[in-house]
């Protein structure tokens, strides 16, 4: 399950997903249906939290493409004013929009809760101020520029690699969300290109992070719907949420909270929770599956396939990925081979070799047929591996259980 807090927040899996809104304090921005003066600020503030916002994102510099450089004085000047009134005023989350560690630093002393960095802790100082000040962060992919990241593999690797240096840096994991950075943020990014990273959205999960979506109104949908004005965009913002959030997207920043509730509670109810099954213990959660065993038999029937063979290659067309958590050393040793006898395999940590007494996770790689041939094999056994046994039973059925969405 992937948990997190933003400011006093909590995000993941087991909550509703979670609204920022979006102020812009700079003129530049491409959407001005978002800009607001120091003083505008506050009622539009104000306005978003009466219709069910969670957290208020607040920038002063743009980072739409071809925007001016906007120095430290300029984005200090649009910015803490506007800070202080909505704080003075309202009993909500802040986030603060920024690039800057120094910003990051005076804003969280001010009373803001997070930092959303689009520039990926490009300042070197920028974890470490969020960590001095125990705020909460959101990390962007980037590498030399904001959002020049063009495939979700490399997305992937770059934001595991920022999320431990965060870490490493003294922010608590929890604090950590990610953000895959679909957008026009260079020239060289298509709307191909940030629809090939939306669509691989859910395979944020490996970062066991909350995911953001920051893709309202953006040019992706304006070229494909043929809409060059962001003001045309709504219908297409909503279409895109809903695809996010159903891939797992914990947290949606957007201009437009009102017009968003419905669809993000309905794509949130239709991808239900994740298959898992625990204790305080020992918990079991379906990474990732692929295939059904139903569905191949249709296929082989209609290949003509003779119906013993049905029966068997229908148990090995479906594949799994198993979590599993709170193991002993003894344990994973034995999970492995039992995996490893039936043609499949498991992932333990190099530690439990050293039989390390300290609980461990395992990842489980194999067909159905395999795991549960794991499971019949291990529910005979002693200690807590008959317990295992049902725990993985348990997560597994939860795939097609509609107790997954209630």
């Amino acid at each position: 399950m992937i948990e997190g807090i933003l400011g006093r927040i909590p995000v993941g899996d087991s909550q509703p997903v979670r609204l920022m809104g979006i102020i812009n304090l700079s003129r530049e921005s491409f959407y001005k249906g978002s800009v607001a003066g120091p003083h505008e600020a506050l009622s539009l503030a104000a306005a978003m939290q009466e219709q069910g916002a969670d957290i208020i994102d607040l920038g002063a510099v743009s980072t739409a493409p071809g925007s001016p450089p906007i120095s430290e004085a300029v984005e200090r000047e649009r910015l803490f004013p506007a800070l202080k009134n909505i704080l003075d005023n309202l009993d909500i989350n802040i986030s603060i929009d920024t690039q800057r560690a120094s910003i990051a630093g005076d804003a969280l002393s001010s009373g803001a809760a997070c930092i959303n960095d689009v520039s990926g802790l490009s300042d070197p100082n920028m974890a470490v101020s969020v960590a001095e000040h125990d705020g909460s962060l959101i990390i962007m992919a980037s590498r030399q520029r904001a959002g020049d990241l063009l495939q979700i593999n490399e997305i992937i690797a770059l934001l595991g690699e920022r999320v431990r240096a965060a870490a490493q840096a003294g922010i608590c994991p929890a604090k950590i969300s990610v953000d895959p950075g679909i957008g026009k943020w260079i020239p060289e990014k298509t709307p191909a290109h940030d629809l090939a990273i939306l669509e691989g959205m859910e395979r944020l999960r490996v970062l066991q992070r909350p995911v953001v979506a920051a893709i309202s109104r953006k040019s992706f949908i304006g070229e494909r719907l043929h809409k060059p004005d962001p003001f045309q965009r709504l219908d297409g913002t909503l279409a895109a949420t809903a695809i996010a959030v159903y891939l797992g997207a914990h947290i949606v920043r957007t201009h437009d909270i009102s017009a968003s509730l419905d669809t993000i509670a309905m794509a949130k109810a239709i991808r239900g929770r994740p298959a898992e099954a625990g204790d305080e213990e020992l918990e079991v959660e379906v990474l990732g599956y692929l295939g059904h065993g139903e569905d191949m038999a249709e296929n082989l029937r209609r290949t003509e396939v003779d119906e013993r063979g049905v029966r068997t290659l229908c148990k090995k067309s479906s594949f799994r990925i198993l979590a599993v958590r709170g193991v002993s050393s003894m344990e994973a040793i034995i999970i492995k081979q039992e995996m490893l006898a039936r043609g499949g395999d498991a992932a333990i940590p190099k530690l439990a070799l050293r039989c390390d007494p300290r609980p461990e996770e395992v990842l489980i790689f194999g067909t159905s047929h395999q795991i549960a041939g794991l499971v019949k094999n291990l529910s005979s056994q002693p200690f807590r591996l008959s317990c295992l046994a049902a725990r993985i039973d348990e997560a597994t059925t939860m795939i097609e259980s509609p107790e997954r969405f209630r």
